[in-house]
């Protein structure tokens, strides 16, 4: 598809999202496991870090199946590569610590993605956080009817 945009609260941050390792054959760039393992070319020793997010984004209508990449990541976190890299290697936690940083700083928080949507799932290539407007609020609840 074409350009999407699609605004909502980030409801779910899957597993698999955070600090990935890359699979480095030319042209592959699969997500290996944790015993760095590719499907297709097996144990890759010399993997490569990445960044990304797959979550889902809730516009209280439809949600979204979103897949954020390492720039959009580090723009919507905060965490850079190079400092995902240094808690994976320096905190008991590993990996694991980069999902849970990356999960606390935008779980639940309300954010506008502009993108491609390839089978149902929307591949952001640009997001921005959203601020609370109390004139849209005032307005939904004026839209509403009476407010006991």
């Amino acid at each position: 598809g074409g350009d999407v945009t699609a605004r909502g609260a980030i409801v779910h941050i899957a597993p698999g999202s955070g600090i990935i390792k890359r699979c480095p054959v030319e042209g592959c760039n699969r997500a290996l496991s944790r015993q760095n393992y590719c499907p297709v070319h097996e144990i890759q020793p010399k993997f490569h870090y990445d960044l990304r997010i797959k979550g889902w984004l809730d516009d209280g209508i439809k949600t979204h199946n979103i897949l954020l990449q390492r720039d959009v990541v580090e723009s919507l976190t905060g965490i850079t590569l190079a400092a995902a890299q240094e808690i994976a290697e320096n905190n008991p936690l590993g990996m694991d610590e980069v999902f849970l940083r990356m999960r606390d700083a935008i779980l639940g928080r309300y954010i506008s993605c502009k993108g491609r949507e390839i089978d149902n799932r929307l591949l952001v290539n640009e997001c921005k956080r959203l601020t609370y407007e109390s004139g849209e609020h005032t307005a939904l609840l004026n839209r509403s009817g009476s407010v006991s």
